[in-house]
């Protein structure tokens, strides 16, 4: 199944973040589409993620994955962008 990206949307206060994703089967871009839920956490990965479908159809099981994959980019990457800052690397 191949799902294309309808929205990323986070928004960050000074504390907290949180957002959604919303994904389309792109071979049915028609059908049901995923959304997953993002938020805060304190701990490793440092956000948590809730789908909104309660079936938990094909579609939402592969949104939640590439939910996760986006948001440890975003953190990795581009923290930010979420008002996080870069880990600093270790000196030896």
């Amino acid at each position: 199944m191949a799902l294309q990206l309808v929205s990323l949307t986070l928004a960050f206060d000074d504390a907290r973040f949180f957002g959604a994703t919303i994904f389309t089967d792109a071979n049915d871009p028609d059908g049901p589409w995923a959304t997953v839920l993002i938020d805060h956490a304190n701990e490793d990965p440092w956000f948590r993620l809730t789908t909104t479908d309660p079936t938990g159809s094909d579609v939402s099981v592969v949104a939640m994955a590439e939910t996760d994959r986006l948001m440890r980019f975003v953190l990795t990457e581009q923290p930010e962008r979420i008002g996080r800052t870069r880990p600093t690397p270790l000196t030896s």
